[in-house]
């Protein structure tokens, strides 16, 4: 059996990055002097925010880590059912 596969998305930063165009876009209607510069830190600035917001956010959702335990719970063991072949299949 082939192993389980993981579904693959994009990375945070290419993700942010994603925003790049129009963030670039409203800099250059907001100050056409200054755009270069604006949209190159601008996707500096993006590419760190998608770096941080995904590192961020996993270690918000961690769960707490539990003190260990010793695994005293009862346990039940099921009798073995043997199933006799089947003479003849259809």
């Amino acid at each position: 059996m082939a192993p389980e596969k993981r579904e693959w998305s994009v990375p945070g930063p290419i993700r942010a990055l994603l925003w790049w165009p129009g963030v670039a876009f409203v800099l250059v209607m907001v100050a056409p002097d200054s755009a270069a510069v604006g949209i190159a830190v601008s996707g500096v600035a993006l590419m760190v925010l998608g770096a941080i917001v995904p590192v961020v956010s996993r270690r918000l959702r961690r769960p707490a880590v539990a003190p260990h335990r010793l695994d005293d719970r009862p346990t039940v063991e099921m009798p073995t059912v043997e199933i006799p072949p089947a003479g003849r299949v259809a």
